[in-house]
C-alpha cells in the first residue's frame, strides 16, 4: 500500500476532524506524529504535528475534499 501525505495539522484534535471528514467520504486515513499525543498534547516549534496520509489512489479525491482555500489551517504538502 503506497501512502501519500496530504496534510500536516498542529495537533491531534484537528487531525481527528480531518480524518473524520475523509473517512466519511470513504477514504482510509493513517495519522502519524513524532510524539505520543497522550503524553505531549501540544506542538512546540513544529514538534508534535500530526501528518495525515491516504492511499495514493485516493490522493486527488482527498485533496479535493480538503480544498485548502476554504480550510486555511490545513497545510498540504
Amino acid at each position: 500500500m503506497d501512502l501519500v501525505q496530504i496534510a500536516v495539522l498542529p495537533n491531534d484534535s484537528e487531525a481527528l476532524v480531518v480524518r473524520s471528514l475523509l473517512e466519511s467520504n470513504g477514504i482510509k486515513v493513517v495519522m502519524r506524529s513524532s510524539l505520543v499525543q497522550s503524553v505531549h498534547p501540544i506542538t512546540v516549534n513544529g514538534v508534535g504535528k500530526v501528518r495525515v496520509l491516504v492511499q495514493a489512489e485516493d490522493e486527488e479525491k482527498a485533496r479535493g475534499i480538503l480544498d485548502t482555500d476554504s480550510q486555511p489551517n490545513i497545510v498540504t504538502e
